[in-house]
């Protein structure tokens, strides 16, 4: 028995099956009915139950160490129960009742400590002889020795265990904190210190979760290690109260604490969880919150093959690993404040603040880089000098604000054509240079012509619409110039020169290097001229060919500037649209007729009179407002004004103008298609413009006798204009020849030179009565 005792205690690696074995040696090979090992409960002064086998009321459970109201095995052996355990001394005595027997109680014990003892019960009743109770003593003294050298063996595998655990998080600690040293953005950071929790500290994975302000207070997976992210996002993981807030994550971020080793099969909080991270080989899970700037902004979290991981020393390495990580993202944060403030002052330095373009002096100092490799490489480039005319017009007369929105525009516009925002700047109140390394004339002519179309779009602003017009000024090295400052300044002459001459381009020539302040000087005049009722009214009959009666008049303008003495409508109509001011223009016009209208109708005479309005004014909602408003303080039938509408006009934006020339309609007003035949209109529009009649164009009617296809554009339009039940007005009719072609072709109107050329409307009065005695005379 000894022997299998010692061979058990050889190759024992558990306590509790070394038990069990030994019992199965006492009766097996040894020959006694039953063996009983119990352990003694401290304080209770009853032993437990930890190993039997046997048969019996010993091995059956019938006798009980602690039994309650019945036969026990206390009770048989009274104070003696307590003798072997206590001073070590093996005794005998027997079962009571029926079946009873010797029963050997052998101390198990570990050193001066008691451990329980070993109860062998006899099968015979013969008492046991000392020889043979003094080898169960010696078999009960190897067991205690076995026991105590398994709890050592156990107590070293903890402390070892609880070493190695302490030793990973240092581990951990160490690199995450080479990592906090190292790293130069956040992501980067989060992503590599997951990595060095699992590679480096042997977790089975590890993840950070930012929390979101949002009603679900729902968790974001930022960066993960070891596991994937479509696993975290499906856990659904919350830090509201509810269901989805109990777990590690949740609690970690609610309570401001850690969440330590918390055990996926025993916690009920985890439940919605469990089968899945058991499956996954997940047995404990922690949670560390990350306190960023005074606030939780989110958990690292660490999931655990052991179920008793993280313990109290791990879980304060832990700790301080993630309140280095919340250090590490509050000083990268920190720092990226500060290069986002570093970079905000050198753009506020070099950029600029309204349209985000770079200024003057970055322009520059990128012209002066750019010279630099243009001479070691032996190549060309352009500048560009784009200024918007007439701005000063539009600050002047809609304020700063409305200016800044035309501004922004334009250095969006100027952006999709140039692409590289770097390439163009702000150098000006209202100028832009465009920058184009490795351009030519030839490349910098047609970048201009892009620029120029993307500008004919006018801006809105407001419920008003302003052109966008502007000039540019071209200077390329080395031809023009082979420093910074004198290629700006000659693109910058170049593009007055441009504005000067109308062009909307020009290349620098070496002329003149200041602007001539004619055009600029006649912006400011026209806009006191409009105020101080400076321009005047004229008129230009219009004649039935079949009768030669006048059947009204067309209302021009005219400018006799005190200085400059007669300007032609061709220039300051021109300026007015350029710079905004032809609306205003418009509403003079519009004005003196109404009033020229009444002051015939006052006189006895009926004649309409015919305004010309711009495409601008067809898209101002106010348009038809003010034709009301003068309808009403000047009366008279709604005939007596008429208005004339260029075909290029309402091309260009056909549904915008529909809808005013609806409302004007609406009033009773006569609305004719000017300069037809210019503006590619379709018969489709046609047909859906609500006009009265169209006008040809004088370039037709002038050409007719020389040009055959002038004259058959002439004869198409009048067969189309009856065809469509409008009626035919032909410009420019110059002499008796072209009279009588038009009248051949069935044309209803005339108005040019033979008729009359234009003259002060306050006259016509007395040009209808020579007009009707030369009539009477002929």
């Amino acid at each position: 028995m000894l022997r299998s005792v010692t061979s058990l205690l050889a190759v024992a690696s558990d306590e509790r099956s070394l038990l069990q074995k030994v019992c199965a040696a006492v009766v097996d090979v040894a020959g006694y009915r039953c063996a009983w090992v119990g352990y003694l409960d401290p304080g209770q002064g009853a032993l437990r139950a930890v190993a039997v086998w046997g048969s019996g009321r010993l091995a059956d459970g019938r006798l009980d160490v602690v039994a309650v109201g019945g036969p026990s095995l206390a009770a048989a052996l009274k104070t003696k129960v307590h003798l072997p355990v206590l001073d070590g001394s093996p005794a005998c005595t027997r079962l009571p009742g029926a079946g009873g027997g010797p029963l050997a109680i052998i101390p198990l014990r570990n050193d001066s400590k008691p451990l329980g003892a070993l109860l062998v019960q006899e099968g015979g009743t013969s008492a046991l002889d000392e020889a043979e109770l003094a080898l169960l003593h010696e078999a009960g003294r190897i067991l205690a020795y076995g026991i105590a050298a398994l709890r050592s063996a156990a107590e070293r595998a903890r402390a070892e265990a609880e070493l190695a655990r302490i030793d990973r998080a240092r581990r951990t600690l160490s690199a995450a904190n080479r990592t906090l040293v190292r790293a130069s953005a956040e992501q980067a950071l989060l992503d590599e210190l997951c990595r060095v929790c699992v590679e480096e500290g042997g977790y089975r994975d590890a993840w950070v979760a930012y929390l979101r302000h949002d009603e679900d207070k729902s968790v974001e997976v930022m960066a993960q290690f070891g596991v994937e992210r479509a696993y975290l996002e499906s856990l659904r993981c919350s830090w509201g109260p509810g269901a989805s807030g109990r777990g590690a994550v949740g609690k970690a971020i609610r309570s401001g604490q850690p969440s330590v080793g918390r055990h996926i099969a025993e916690d009920p909080d985890l439940a919605p969880w469990r089968d899945e991270a058991l499956r996954r080989g997940i047995a404990a899970v922690s949670a560390f919150p990350l306190r960023v700037d005074g606030a939780i902004i989110g958990t690292l979290g660490l999931h655990a093959a052991d179920p008793d991981a993280f313990d109290a020393a791990e879980e304060a390495l832990l700790s301080e690993l993630a309140d280095d990580l919340a250090f590490g993202i509050e000083t990268l944060r920190t720092r990226a404040r500060s290069r986002e403030a570093e970079a905000a002052i050198k753009r506020l330095a070099e950029h600029d603040a309204l349209t985000g373009l770079p200024n003057r002096w970055r322009l520059r100092k990128r012209l002066e880089d750019e010279i630099a490799a243009a001479k070691r490489t032996h190549r060309p480039l352009a500048l560009l000098m784009l200024g918007i005319d007439q701005f000063q017009e539009v600050n002047e007369t809609l304020g700063y604000e409305h200016g800044d929105r035309v501004l922004s525009e334009i250095a969006a516009r100027l952006a999709g054509v140039e692409g590289d925002c770097e390439h163009i700047a702000r150098m000006g109140e209202a100028e832009f240079a465009i920058l184009l390394p490795d351009g030519d004339a030839a490349s910098a002519s047609r970048t201009a012509r892009q620029i120029l179309t993307t500008l004919l779009e006018p801006v809105e602003v407001g419920d008003v619409l302003l052109d966008a017009g502007g000039s540019i000024g071209i200077a390329v090295f080395p031809g023009h110039g082979t420093e910074p400052d004198v290629l700006i300044r000659r693109a910058n002459v170049a593009m007055h020169q441009a504005r000067e001459q109308g062009h909307g381009m020009a290349l620098y020539t070496g002329g003149r290097d200041q602007e001539c302040a004619r055009r600029l000087a006649l912006i400011g005049d026209l806009h006191r001229a409009i105020e101080r009722n400076e321009l005047r009214l004229y008129c230009q009959p219009k004649v039935r060919i079949a009768g030669g009666e006048t059947c009204g008049a067309e209302a021009l303008v005219r400018w006799d500037h005190p200085r400059l003495g007669l300007i032609q409508p061709g220039e300051f109509i021109a300026l007015a649209e350029r710079t905004g001011l032809i609306g205003p223009l418009t509403d003079w016009v519009m004005r003196a007729a109404f009033r020229q209208g009444y002051m015939w109708r006052d006189a006895g005479v009926r004649v309409p009179l015919a305004v010309n309005v711009s495409a601008r004014d067809l898209r101002d909602p106010r348009l038809v407002e003010r034709v009301s408003n003068l309808m009403a303080t000047w009366g008279g039938e709604p005939d007596a004004v008429q208005f004339e509408l260029t075909e290029s006009a309402l091309m260009h934006d056909p549904q915008g103008c529909l809808e005013s020339m609806r409302r004007l309609k609406d009033l009773g007003i006569k609305l004719f298609i000017d300069d037809f035949g210019t503006g590619y209109s379709s018969l489709a529009y046609l047909q859906k413009f609500p006009v009265d009649a169209i006008k040809i164009d004088q370039s037709f009617v002038r050409d007719m006798l020389a040009d055959t296809d002038s004259a058959v554009i002439v004869r198409s339009t009048i067969d189309l204009a009856h065809d469509l039940a409008l009626e035919v007005v032909a410009e420019g009719v110059e002499d008796r020849l072209r009279w009588d072609l038009l009248a051949e072709e069935g044309c209803d109107i005339a108005q040019g030179y033979f008729v009359s050329e234009p003259f002060p409307a306050d006259t016509y009065l007395a040009w209808r009565a020579d007009a009707a005695a030369a009539r009477v005379a002929g």
